[in-house]
């Protein structure tokens, strides 16, 4: 298309490149557990070389549902009830990988063009655009049950970024 413009028209117009990468998923799983006392931590493991005690809490309920954002930020595991095991029976029902972490959604996009400045010689004019559309993707919630901050998010994945750059290829 244009091929018989201007010269002018077509180093400024034509041979531009586009490229885009969509990125969708539906989310990490996440372990809900909770931090033993020394009663309830029968594995005597520390956070070192050795490990440390995951253990998982009982848990009951089910999903709240028509939760907004500001709900899902605040309190991610709304419906659910968690209780620490006695300790005489240390291991919680719940099971491995039973929730979800918020999804996520980004479109990245890149245009480029050459310009020939001689027969050998060409430069290179680059944009790329990180998260275009720029959605908000949420980080994982704190899944410790006995932290004060459970089942909050705050922390969110990098909102729209963009670079250009220049090369010259000779």
């Amino acid at each position: 298309f244009g091929g018989n413009t201007n010269p002018f028209v077509d180093a400024v117009l034509g041979g531009w490149e586009l490229n885009t990468i969509n990125t969708a998923n539906t989310g990490l799983p996440i372990d809900v557990s909770y931090s033993p006392s020394s009663i309830n931590d029968v594995t005597g493991l520390t956070n070192d070389y050795r490990g440390e005690a995951i253990l998982r809490p009982n848990v009951t309920g089910q999903a709240a549902t028509g939760r907004t954002k500001g709900q899902m930020v605040n309190n991610y595991f709304a419906g659910y009830a968690f209780t620490t095991p006695p300790a005489y029976a240390p291991f919680g029902d719940e099971g491995r990988n039973s929730f979800r972490a918020p999804g996520l959604e980004q479109w990245d996009l890149a245009a480029d063009k050459s310009f020939r400045i001689t027969e050998r010689a060409n430069l290179q004019f680059r944009s790329e655009f990180f998260n275009v559309l720029n959605h908000t993707n949420f980080g994982l919630p704190t899944a410790i049950s006995t932290s004060s901050a459970f089942g909050t998010i705050r922390t969110t994945y990098p909102a729209r970024q963009i670079q250009f750059a220049l090369k010259l290829l000779f």
